[in-house]
């Protein structure tokens, strides 16, 4: 299981003081990703662990240049675990307390929904559902957000749920399928037909990695018909963002990033998988290119879905106000020889 307790050694944090922030995103049953108020740019953000449990360590795929490593499953009862916390969490406010942080860095606390702790506390929730257990051995006799959590296991325990169902849980274990063997024939066989899916990384603006549902096909979609700004890899490895580009990127992850969405998978040319994202809150696609974010893009425009005339409009529109992208755009005149710009003209009386 993924321990999220702190280390014995670690220091406990100076007067843990109420702190807010937005869920950006959830990394297993005990660990979240918060941010802050985006100004001028992304947010800062920073992962808190919460205290005094332990959730099922989510599945790993192996490390593409180490040979030797193989694929982690998920540890039973890990993805729900996920699943219970992204539902109520993302895009949400939150409240927290940091109690611990270790020498590396790592923070652990108490979460709550909401803007004060009168709100849902999130490890209570998790333990009271059998979706994490609590870590006994560095209790202290006298707290009473322990003695409570353990009271809330013990019925948990009695009640069966969770972790302490019968039959070990491998029927939680996702089978997820990294790679697709045949893209074309797969989004072929989609028909175009709208498929349930979740936003598991956002690569930059107009590319992104959904986890299809109900089958856990993990797949990478770039957005058909646009292109963001994006980051190159230099030589040392490290990324360096082209203008824009974290921006693009921040715009996609606060609308779409583990939202539940449907994508619409509409060509694979040359092993890339082109798609567009349906959410209630708008179209992404049309939405980056009104905002500057994006440019239209010929070769990917024709396989678009839901009307090219419309990604269109959004970029020259976007074009006309002179925002992100466009910040320095200047309409093309027409090409006229001089003689052409010099006319004679005899005025009638």
């Amino acid at each position: 299981m993924a321990s999220v307790s702190a280390p014995a050694q670690a220091a406990a944090a100076p007067a843990a003081s109420l702190q807010r922030g937005i869920v950006k995103m959830v990394l297993s049953g005990c660990a979240i990703i918060v941010r802050g108020q985006p100004r001028g740019g992304p947010p800062p953000e920073r992962q808190i662990n919460l205290s005094n449990i332990r959730a099922g360590a989510m599945a790993r795929r192996a490390a593409q240049a180490q040979p030797d490593t193989k694929d982690t499953p998920d540890e039973p009862w890990a993805f729900q675990a996920r699943e219970f916390l992204r539902k109520k969490l993302i895009g949400k406010e939150v409240c927290f307390t940091v109690e611990i942080k270790t020498a590396l860095g790592r923070e652990y606390g108490m979460v709550y929904l909401g803007r004060d702790t009168t709100g849902e506390n999130l490890a209570d929730s998790l333990v009271n559902e059998g979706l994490a257990t609590v870590r006994r051995e560095g209790i202290r006799g006298n707290n009473p957000d322990q003695a409570r959590l353990c009271e809330l296991e013990d019925q948990s325990r009695a009640s069966k749920k969770g972790l302490w169902s019968e039959g070990g849980g491998t029927h939680t274990v996702r089978d997820l399928k990294y790679t697709i063997e045949n893209p074309r024939n797969f989004v072929d066989s989609l028909h175009q037909k709208p498929i349930n899916a979740i936003i598991e990384h956002v690569r930059d603006g107009s590319v992104v990695r959904a986890l299809l549902l109900p089958d856990y096909y993990l797949v990478t979609v770039m957005l058909s018909g646009v292109k963001c700004p994006t980051f190159k890899r230099e030589a040392d490895g490290t990324e360096s963002p082209e203008s824009f580009a974290a921006e693009a990127k921040f715009f996609t992850e606060s609308r779409l990033l583990q939202r539940d969405v449907q994508i619409i998978l509409e060509s694979c040319p040359n092993q890339i998988i082109l798609g567009t994202i349906l959410h209630p809150n708008g179209n992404i696609t049309e939405l980056l290119l009104k905002e500057g974010f994006a440019r239209c893009v010929d070769w990917s425009m024709a396989v678009y879905t839901q009307g090219a005339e419309k990604l269109r409009a959004a970029e020259r529109s976007a074009k006309e106000r002179k925002v992100r992208i466009w910040k320095d755009y200047v309409a093309p005149t027409a090409n006229l020889d001089q003689k052409d710009r010099q006319f004679v003209a005899k005025v009638r009386s």
